[in-house]
């Protein structure tokens, strides 16, 4: 499962086909050609073209890049703006001759928006990268006040800087992240040539470099502050690497072995999708099977879609539902009743148009496989029967379990979480426990050995060491067909990331839930896979990114600079965590509390309580944990209650209607969430 981060980063319209066959046409354009806008001197000259596919575009300096399906492209007096079908996010691509990057992005705002008045909140620059020569990112303070999120970045090529403006709603965002990034990441100057490790033959791992790869890998844990992890990496059909770095709790001397158990979160979703893929084999359904006919009472809040639905797009990211928990943060709910509120669930973009991750629908696609297995049970009882009888025990995965109690009495790292001050801290509880609602979305319990045997047999297409065929060659390849696209390079297939990294193809997933951050990744053409399970919470930019970058660095020669990338991030990181810290108050006076204390209801969220304990000050209490809180001043006055508490941190809570009627209101992400007063005991 992957919780989503509060730090901000990262119909109307006429379609109109631009293929290779035939021309396009738009306002001020009556034969624009396929994938290009017109050069032009001309101040006074303007084109627009909508596409109804991701399209390879032009610009008139030859700089190239990828508009996203539906979206309009409009070229005007040097400024390329990009926008959505909805008209609620946009991405601008300015050429400026500043000196400096912070002084081009400056000048590209002027130029496209003159009455942009952002306060800066944070500006990083970065050495070059993939053929550029220099980078610089700037983002903006985004209140409540403000119209949603805005960020910059520009990147120069010789004396020019290519400077990209991102604009939008926070529900656009929500919606669009996935096309913003194809459009700003497929972005290319003439003359930027990324690296490539395309033709290269891997190199053995052998002592000297898994020496490299094992002091990386602790210097690295290191600096990120992280109390304790474990990596595997598999090569040639063997384990050659399997080890422990730091300990299972700060503050005592247990080390992590490569028999310790973590949460691993979301990359429980591709063990979900191998026991589909197991059933399938056995003809308990195809991919191509309507979830209905399997399940007939499933629902989401859209007919249409619940109708077309099948066991194949459930898994896909790709059907428009937004991503939503459920309000199962807040209350811990059953199998079923999460089930029950999935007819909470409504599209929030059309069928196929975009990249829109999802726990719930995974979670939803598991238990409809397991319930196709063995219709007598609960579904929870048989998604985790299903999942031993069809992964954990042909795999021989013995310390992979979603059973607390089994951990609570066996080698398992403790949860860990970075304060206000960026600081790492032992969590008091498991304060991922709620996930268990969502089981097949992210809430197994596995160590790095168990997972190796997963990664063997994925680059066995499907057979372990011992020969033994756990799911048929094509049905295991099913799940790495791409369903939804993410960015320029990466795609979701069945719960599985699908990308070429360097021109190499690589599949993967990752895992962040409280407390817990991890990552898996294989590459079937070169025989290599490679696993971390880390006991310290999101964010996390060693597991996610650099983890990988230092072992391709390895086999294929690549440049030196997963070490200096993972230093600048979180450099970065801790700047943006203090400076939001910076606006709360962690001890608010008893007058501005007293505002908000009594207790409120959502249907959906359940009920939550603000008080004061003497030792603690202001609490939320929302029955299965509890966290401190904090007064926050936005811009225009705007006060906020904030979540303060390292493993809730940055939930904000604010005051609507007036004192003695009081609502208050959370963004949760494409949505608004209300919570009413209720009076003491109902």
């Amino acid at each position: 499962m992957r919780i989503p981060q509060r730090r901000p980063f990262l119909l109307g319209l006429f379609y109109i086909a631009a293929c290779a066959s035939g021309g396009a046409g738009g306002k001020g354009s009556s034969n624009l050609a396929p994938g290009a806008i017109p050069s032009s001197s001309s101040k006074e000259q303007t084109t627009v073209v909508t596409v109804n596919a991701d399209t390879p575009m032009t610009t008139p300096s030859g700089s190239t890049y990828i508009a996203p399906k539906g979206w309009t492209v409009t070229t005007e007096n040097g400024v390329i703006l990009l926008e959505d079908p909805y008209l609620d996010v946009s991405v601008r691509f300015i050429e400026r001759k500043e000196s400096e990057g912070a002084a081009a992005i400056a000048a590209a705002w002027k130029q496209a928006e003159p009455g942009f008045a952002r306060t800066v909140m944070l500006t990083t620059a970065r050495p070059g990268r993939d053929g550029w020569d220099a980078s610089v990112a700037v983002h903006y303070e985004t209140g409540r006040t403000e119209a949603g999120k805005a960020w910059a970045t520009a990147a120069r090529r010789g004396d020019t800087w290519f400077v990209t403006l991102l604009e939008g709603t926070n529900e656009g965002w929500g919606r669009r992240w996935a096309q913003g990034n194809i459009a700003q990441g497929s972005f290319r100057a003439q003359g930027v040539i990324e690296e490539s490790f395309a033709g290269k033959s891997a190199h053995v791992l052998d002592a000297e470099r898994l020496g490299k790869f094992e002091a990386f890998i602790e210097q690295s844990r290191q600096i990120s502050q992280i109390p304790g992890l474990a990596v595997a990496v598999v090569q040639g059909g063997r384990v050659v690497l399997e080890k422990g770095f730091g300990v299972k709790e700060l503050g005592k001397k247990d080390p992590v072995t490569p028999n310790t158990m973590f949460r691993i979160a979301s990359m429980t979703k591709p063990l979900t999708s191998l026991m589909m893929a197991a059933l399938v084999d056995e003809r308990k359904f195809t991919w191509d099977t309507n979830v209905t006919t399997i399940l007939p009472s499933f629902a989401l809040g859209y007919a249409e879609l619940t109708k077309k639905l099948t066991m194949r797009n459930i898994l896909c990211a790709c059907t428009g539902i937004p991503y939503n928990n459920l309000g199962i943060v807040f209350e811990w709910v059953s199998a079923e009743k999460m089930l029950e509120r999935m007819k909470e669930l409504k599209p929030s973009t059309g069928y196929g148009e975009t990249f829109q991750y999802s726990n719930a629908m995974i979670a939803a696609a598991g238990y409809v496989a397991a319930h196709a297995a063995n219709p007598k049970q609960p579904v929870a009882v048989a998604y985790e029967e299903a999942m031993q009888a069809k992964v954990f025990g042909p795999l021989g995965m013995r310390y992979t379990t979603f059973d607390p109690k089994v951990v609570a009495r066996s080698d398992h790292a403790s949860p860990h979480n970075r304060n206000t001050r960026f600081e790492v801290e032992l969590a008091p509880t498991d304060t991922a426990a709620g996930v268990a609602a969502m089981n097949p979305g992210g809430g197994a319990w596995s160590t790095v050995h168990d997972f190796s045997q997963v990664l063997l047999m994925e680059l066995a297409r499907g057979r372990t060491p011992d020969g033994t065929q756990v799911v048929s060659e094509p049905n295991l390849l099913a799940r790495r067909e791409p369903q939804a696209r993410a960015t320029e390079k990466r795609s979701y297939g069945l719960a599985l990331d699908v990308e070429r990294y360097r021109d190499v193809r690589v599949y993967g997933h990752g895992g962040m839930l409280p407390g817990y951050t991890s990552y898996m990744f294989f590459l079937p053409d070169q025989g290599i896979a490679a696993v971390m399970l880390t006991n310290v919470g999101p964010q996390n930019p060693l597991v996610y990114v650099q983890f990988r970058r230092k072992l391709l660095e390895l086999l294929f020669d690549g440049r030196d600079e997963a070490r200096e990338d993972l230093e600048i991030e979180l450099n970065e990181m801790e700047a943006w965590r203090k400076k939001e810290s910076a606006k709360i108050d962690l001890a608010p006076d008893r007058s501005f509390i007293d505002r908000f204390v009594g207790t409120y209801k959502n249907p959906l969220y359940g009920t939550i309580r603000i008080l004061v304990d003497a030792k603690q000050g202001a609490v939320l209490d929302v029955g299965e944990w509890t966290s401190s809180l904090g007064r926050k001043m936005e811009k225009a006055g705007l006060e906020k209650l904030v979540t303060t508490s390292a493993a809730w941190l940055g939930m904000e809570f604010v005051l609507k209607g007036p004192d003695g009627n009081v609502t208050l209101e959370l963004r949760d992400g494409e949505q608004s969430v209300l919570f009413e007063p209720v009076s003491d005991g109902k």
